[in-house]
């Protein structure tokens, strides 16, 4: 026979093989149950004792022996209702949980927090957090670094960079200093990248993405600044395309 749907409504083996057992003994102590279910002896009582309170199981006693039967198989059905009023309850509170937990989550996503990634490896750890979080087919957006992109170790960093980059399809808005526009284009262009230059004086190595900001300072021991939070980003996302707009090609 199989026994697959009772477990599947909450019964365990045990349970299943003590309720047969004693199905086909009607009345019985708890050894012929042992022999008759296959469960060891330690099992039995406490599995009994779980059938009790589902209603599956009583018992009498005689002679102070305890003597278990079966209840009426009938009585699945009222142990399959009880658990789906259960469900039904248990639906309404999380729904009633629901919207609590949706505010704790906008909370926790909201929280502002910053790190600082130090020397290289740590500037490494920082770009990749940069590929985790933004999504395929979406853009962020940098003010580029000045003339340290010359570097070759940077030209090296940043080509290894933009190969995951383009792998995971994510694309790039940057504006540039107007000094820097021939090592700019000559070693920095990839693809899914636009770039702009401007002859203003601005904050150098800022990258803007979701709700972070990463400032990045390459002089010295290479340090990222990382930012978390929303308003500060959309806030610079802002000051960016503004000054998009007015930047050439």
């Amino acid at each position: 026979m199989n026994t697959e749907i009772l477990e599947q409504i909450g019964l365990s083996k045990n349970e299943i093989k003590i309720y047969f057992a004693l199905l086909e003994l009607e009345q019985s102590s708890a050894t012929p149950i042992v022999k008759k279910s296959g469960v060891p002896n330690s099992k039995v009582y406490p599995t009994l004792d779980k059938l009790i309170k589902r209603g599956l199981v009583s018992y009498v006693i005689k002679n102070n022996v305890k003597y278990f039967q079966a209840s009426d198989p009938k009585n699945l059905i009222d142990f399959l209702n009880d658990k789906e009023k259960l469900i039904s309850q248990q639906k309404k509170e999380i729904e009633q949980l629901i919207p609590i937990i949706e505010h704790k989550r906008k909370l926790a996503k909201d929280k502002q927090e910053s790190t600082i990634y130090e020397g290289f490896e740590g500037i490494k750890v920082a770009f990749n957090n940069i590929l985790s979080k933004v999504l395929p087919n979406t853009e962020y957006y940098v003010f580029t670094l000045g003339e340290e992109l010359g570097k070759s170790e940077l030209k090296h960093f940043f080509r290894d960079y933009h190969k995951k980059r383009m792998q995971k399809k994510i694309k790039v808005k940057l504006i540039a200093n107007e000094k820097i526009r021939k090592t700019f284009l000559k070693h920095h262009l990839y693809k899914n990248m636009k770039v702009k230059f401007i002859k203003l004086k601005l904050p150098t190595g800022i990258f803007i993405y979701e709700d972070y900001v990463m400032t990045v300072v390459w002089i010295g021991d290479p340090t990222a600044f990382v930012i978390k939070s929303k308003n500060n980003a959309e806030r610079y996302k802002e000051f960016f395309l503004e000054l998009w707009k007015t930047a050439t090609t």
